[in-house]
């Protein structure tokens, strides 16, 4: 075979050759570009889809009624559930006068509450009475309530240290429980000394008058203030439920059933 007649097949060869190549699609960096995409492509929640091993489920928080959130005297909606770093000694500045059940139960529920709050007192007067008799008695939680007067309510403060003051004569929970009840009454009078008065002696009464007069109270009052800023709280109930070195933060009152489904699915996690 003559030169030129070898130099033509070569040439025939050639593009042949590249023509099969195309035709197989080899391209191996649109290939890697495409698989790179799928993996990182959003989800419809605008994050990157995780991977099975990198789910965590954690305990879900029970929705706020719509009931409630209208019932509520400071904030419109409810507080998302965010953790909060936990004290490394645990809860700080419990007053052991204002808390109920055993510091060791598996759970800690802190209530930041204003004692002139509608939602409060719904909170206090339903929810929180079966809670007691199912959780607290029974050694699961450990209740604790936090004063948190907001400044829309003129005669919370005022309530708020003859709580304080009550609290520290042992006789709390009989002056949480008279103003709670009469709030309707001294909200309107501003006679929260008057109302507190049903509910103790005549040297009972003395002994909480003096301790509101002496301008000690109002310290404590602040350090609950300034603990419930740092769970972000901005309405009143707030609750901060602790378990097992979680914490998350519930705005709002709730029903004993959402209550007794959420503790539940806390007391069975390991």
């Amino acid at each position: 075979m003559s030169r030129r007649a070898l130099l033509a097949l070569a040439v025939v060869l050639a593009f042949l050759g590249g023509r099969l190549l195309l035709s197989r699609g080899v391209h191996p960096a649109p290939t890697v570009r495409a698989r790179t995409d799928r993996a990182t492509q959003p989800s419809s929640s605008g994050e990157p889809n995780p991977s099975a091993s990198d789910a965590h489920p954690t305990p879900a928080l029970p929705t706020t009624p719509a009931a409630t959130r209208e019932a509520s005297a400071a904030s419109e909606s409810a507080t998302p559930a965010t953790p909060v770093p936990q004290d490394a000694n645990g809860i700080p500045d419990v007053d052991p006068h204002k808390a109920f059940g055993s510091k060791s139960a598996p759970i800690s529920m802190e209530v930041f509450s204003d004692f002139q709050c509608p939602a409060c007192k719904t909170l206090f007067m339903t929810t929180n009475r079966q809670l007691l008799e199912s959780y607290v008695s029974t050694g699961k939680v450990y209740l604790i309530h936090r004063d948190f007067p907001l400044p829309m309510h003129a005669h919370s403060v005022v309530a708020a240290r003859y709580g304080r003051a009550a609290a520290q004569i042992g006789k709390f929970e009989q002056v949480e429980q008279v103003l709670f009840q009469n709030q309707e009454k001294w909200e309107q009078t501003g006679d929260v000394d008057g109302t507190v008065a049903g509910a103790l002696s005549a040297a009972e009464m003395a002994k909480v008058r003096a301790l509101v007069k002496g301008g000690t109270l109002d310290a404590a009052i602040d350090k609950d203030r300034k603990l419930g800023q740092m769970y972000n709280v901005s309405q009143t109930p707030t609750t901060v439920f602790h378990c097992k070195g979680q914490t998350y933060p519930y705005g709002g009152a709730m029903s004993f059933d959402t209550l007794k489904q959420f503790l539940d699915q806390l007391l069975s996690q390991k």
